[in-house]
């Protein structure tokens, strides 16, 4: 698996959409219980209807996949602290994704903020859990804040410090403002 992974990495860091569409479609069908496949399938999903071209949005239904993978990991996995992270992150900033009705907006956005809530509970002491979490409050002390965005850099360098979609993506939003 993780050298499946490895290749997978480095054909989404070359854009090559199709063929990392194609190997993660067969891992998931072979391994649909094993998080990290799921966690880095479901990421390459929600990055790629922002990065891929439409012609393979509309070939593959990306909405819908990632919307199912979106379901699935809650059945399979909602007890990790990590699924909720990356669940409720995703959800949080693009909770118009994930209804087929406007008004599905409100609901998504709560139920990310439970998701955030949640991996916080779940994993107290993960500085990153908390940056996020704290960042989808409102009235969050400022200082305490930027104390916690500083504090949790090595944690981010270390979490992300792999190849691939995911760990880029959280390297550059989570430190981005500490560089």
């Amino acid at each position: 698996m993780k050298q499946s992974l490895q290749i997978i990495f480095e054909l989404e860091e070359a854009e090559k959409f199709d063929e990392v569409f194609e190997i993660y479609s067969d891992l998931y069908l072979q391994s649909k219980s094993e998080y990290e496949i799921w966690k880095h399938f479901y990421f390459f999903l929600w990055t790629a209807i922002e990065d891929a071209p439409s012609e393979f949005d509309e070939r593959i239904n990306l909405r819908e996949m990632m919307r199912k993978m979106f379901e699935d990991g809650k059945k399979n996995f909602s007890d990790l602290a990590d699924f909720n992270f990356i669940a409720g992150y995703t959800v949080s900033i693009f909770p118009y994704e994930y209804g087929d009705e406007i008004y599905d907006y409100d609901k998504f956005e709560i139920e990310a903020l439970q998701m955030l809530k949640k991996a916080t509970e779940l994993e107290p002491e993960n500085l990153i859990y908390k940056l996020v979490y704290y960042r989808s409050l409102e009235n969050v002390d400022k200082e305490e804040y930027r104390k916690l965005e500083v504090e949790s850099v090595p944690k981010v360098l270390e979490t992300f410090s792999g190849k691939g979609t995911l760990n880029k993506y959280f390297r550059h939003v989570l430190i981005y403002r500490i560089e």
